[in-house]
């Protein structure tokens, strides 16, 4: 006789997956860890449906390597497959890159004169790829930082105290930042000019102007001392005129 059906199911076997001990990478830096299972028959295959940081790879082997060119934290879930279509996964492996650290160095030079040329530059170490440059804080007037190249330049009227902060950002977005760097634009050399005429005779109109050197935008004229009463100084033209009795 015939027996019924017999019907023998084989389940697939039990596949673990450990996750490397290591989860930190940093920009730009080389990157390799190896993944490993248990329990799988003929081969091993691995994959993953994660993100992955741009310039790492996950192998059929198990290895994560590469290069990594982007910051921040993925979350990673590797599973394999062996020879018999059975799988596993492992638990979830939180990979965090850091950026790469960027120093800025400062300017030496940080004192300029209103009405000339300044020109300075800044530097970095530790960034990859194209750098932008960039500040904080208040620039006098005229005065800009290039963005390419981290000179700062340019010819300014406006005098002051100007702290500021420079930013190297790198082609990974990484960014360094210098500590505060004080701009100090001094005031121009003016030299005044006094009028040829010096005696007036009293009771006679007199009117002389005084000149000057190196100014930049409106002068205002102002003086110290006791004229005589009835001439004066005029504060937006530097004429000196009127008529006095007093001798």
């Amino acid at each position: 006789g015939t027996g019924a059906t017999y019907t023998l199911v084989i389940n697939c076997n039990a596949i673990s997956v450990t996750n490397p001990v290591n989860t930190s990478g940093t920009v730009a830096s080389p990157f390799s860890e190896q993944f490993t299972s248990s329990g799988t028959l003929i081969s091993a295959n691995y994959s993953t449906a994660s993100t992955l940081p741009t310039g790492l790879t996950l192998s059929s082997s198990g290895l994560l390597s590469g290069t990594p060119t982007q910051s921040g934290t993925f979350p990673i879930v590797v599973t394999v497959t062996d020879g018999n279509g059975c799988t596993g996964s492992g638990s979830t492996y939180t990979l965090t890159i850091a950026c790469n650290v960027i120093s800025v160095t400062n300017a030496v030079n940080n004192t300029g004169t209103a009405g000339t040329l300044f020109t300075a530059t800044f530097s970095q170490s530790g960034g990859h790829g194209t750098i932008t440059w960039s500040e904080t804080g208040a620039l006098p007037a005229g005065i800009t930082l290039d963005p390419s190249s981290g000179v700062l330049s340019g010819t300014t009227s406006v005098t002051g105290s100007f702290p500021i902060t420079v930013t190297a950002t790198d082609g990974n977005g990484c960014t360094g930042t210098g500590s505060t760097y004080t701009l100090i634009i001094n005031c121009q050399t003016i030299s005044v000019t006094n009028p040829g005429v010096s005696t007036v005779q009293a009771g006679t109109a007199f009117d002389q102007t005084f000149t000057a050197t190196g100014i930049l935008g409106t002068a205002t004229w102002s003086e110290t001392g006791a004229l005589p009463s009835g001439i004066t100084l005029n504060t937006s033209t530097g004429h000196l005129a009127g008529t006095t009795n007093a001798i």
